[in-house]
């Protein structure tokens, strides 16, 4: 089966997104900088508070829990938006033709062709918008459903599913 799209921004950063959502070390890492972190500080200040006994101090550790929680909600939140944008390379933005068949996975643009069997694909990602087959464990060949159409899109999934589990 071959099927020709063209990536955009938006693709990217649903890359990135399945990407920060699947990674082990990286939710590791997530969770320690929006819990750990502000607990930390809490903990810290009140300590402080509680040795000097200034109740004010009580207050400076809830704001700055409440900081730190939010701040680092919000860079994580933008993070796939700002790792999309410095990713932009001439090979991601434009025409991709992905044949895909019982020995592996082909993408030609115009300016490289390259070819993976299915033994060197590292993972697979099914979502509602796009198909991820990684060929490394950060980078993918991204096909985005609304450039190939509702019916194709089912058509690659299934394919894949057979030539994958074969």
């Amino acid at each position: 089966m071959q099927v020709v799209y063209e990536n955009d921004l938006n693709d990217l950063i649903a890359l990135s997104h399945n990407w920060m959502e699947n990674d082990e070390a990286f939710n590791k890492k997530k969770f320690w900088s929006l819990y750990g972190s502000p607990l930390f500080i809490l903990l810290a200040i009140s300590l402080l508070a509680y040795i000097t006994n200034q109740n004010s101090f009580y207050g400076g550790a809830v704001g700055g829990a409440l900081g730190s929680y939010l701040w680092t909600l919000y860079c994580y939140k933008t993070y796939a938006k700002k790792s999309a944008k410095q990713l932009q390379q001439k090979e991601i933005f434009c025409k991709h033709t992905l044949t895909i068949s019982s020995s592996g996975v082909r993408e030609e643009t115009e300016n490289s062709d390259n070819y993976q069997t299915w033994e060197a694909i590292n993972k697979i990602a099914f979502t509602d918008d796009h198909i991820f087959i990684y060929n490394t464990p950060i980078t993918a060949h991204i096909i985005p459903k609304n450039m190939v159409g509702e019916n194709d899109f089912v058509k690659i999934q299934s394919e894949i599913n057979g030539y994958k589990n074969t």
